[in-house]
């Protein structure tokens, strides 16, 4: 009983951080892209476009089927698909260029944060002490984090339009939480949420001159969307794997994961560094995704307990 329960422990731990080393690096990777020439709108096609492809094999290869094509799952797989990559990729990458990759990272995700404000005003979640703490320490950890910026409208601007990214994985969240098909995998809906997601920004991408095409001999900004494609595409394999071993409580901590991911290659590749309120808003917003996730792991705790 105490092997099994190390080995699921680790085994969760490892794709855990797995899953924060694949996300965390895709703002870097993202950033790079940005600055290489690659427009927002052409970079946004290749990472809905690519990993689609991944896992609708994934999917042919386990479930030996299509995911469905029903009215109700057509509706659900757009709504998601807007919400929880077209828009949030577009106003990411957009931001990329304007705001450091680990300051980016910090602010996408505080999309926790942002869904425990939602879940409250769907009655999705009950009210928490704790979590109410998290959410004020953390929308002070905003404010220390733009109150520098005021002086110059641009770079604060831009680091509120980079805000409207964990607003709409937030929102894509209870989405999902409170229209999801019965009886579907979640392998099948991200497939379907992947595949409408392409058809959304195909046009727009072509239509407005900014696909990018992968050009062979391959260079460095390509190979670096190739690397992205990949990581993405494993990150949504681990993604299910470690909500099927380890539940939603436990996959909450990767916001931690990938915001020190997100300044670790901040500072390795592009030589980023901190001023110390930049330092004191990071220990806030993370201190803050703690708080609001612990709660849920002890509640989720509690309810195991009652069960057994």
């Amino acid at each position: 009983m105490l092997f099994t329960f190390n080995k699921l422990f680790f085994k969760s731990l490892l794709l855990l951080v797995s899953l924060g080393l694949c996300w965390g690096t895709g703002f870097s990777i993202a950033k790079f892209a940005m600055e290489s020439g690659v427009t927002p709108l052409g970079y946004s096609f290749w990472q809905s476009f690519g990993p689609a492809v991944f896992i609708l094999l994934v999917t042919l290869l386990k479930e030996k089927k299509f995911p469905k094509f029903t009215f109700h799952h057509l509706l659900f797989y757009f709504i998601c698909g807007l919400l929880g990559i077209v828009l949030p990729n577009i106003t990411m990458y957009f931001s990329a260029t304007h705001v450091p990759s680990g300051i980016l990272g910090l602010i996408v995700n505080t999309s926790p944060i942002i869904t425990y404000v939602l879940s409250i005003f769907f009655l999705l979640e009950k009210f928490s002490i704790n979590r109410f703490l998290g959410i004020i320490i953390g929308f002070f950890g905003l404010v220390v984090l733009f109150y520098p910026k005021l002086t110059d409208f641009v770079d604060f601007s831009w680091m509120l339009f980079a805000l409207l990214t964990p607003f709409f994985l937030a929102s894509c969240t209870i989405f999902m939480v409170k229209l999801r098909p019965v009886h579907a995998s979640s392998l099948a809906l991200s497939a379907g949420m992947l595949l409408a997601s392409s058809m959304m920004i195909a046009p727009i991408t072509f239509i407005t001159g900014n696909f990018h095409i992968i050009k062979f001999p391959i260079d460095l900004p390509n190979f670096f969307i190739i690397i992205e494609i990949i990581l993405s595409s494993i990150g949504y394999v681990i993604f299910f794997e470690l909500l099927k071993i380890a539940g939603p409580v436990y996959y909450s901590l990767v916001g931690c994961i990938v915001a020190m991911v997100g300044l670790f290659w901040g500072y390795i590749i592009f030589n980023e560094t901190l001023n110390l309120t930049e330092w004191i808003s990071i220990v806030l917003i993370v201190f803050s995704i703690y708080l609001v996730s612990m709660q849920k792991q002890k509640e989720h705790r509690i309810q195991s307990d009652a069960f057994n």
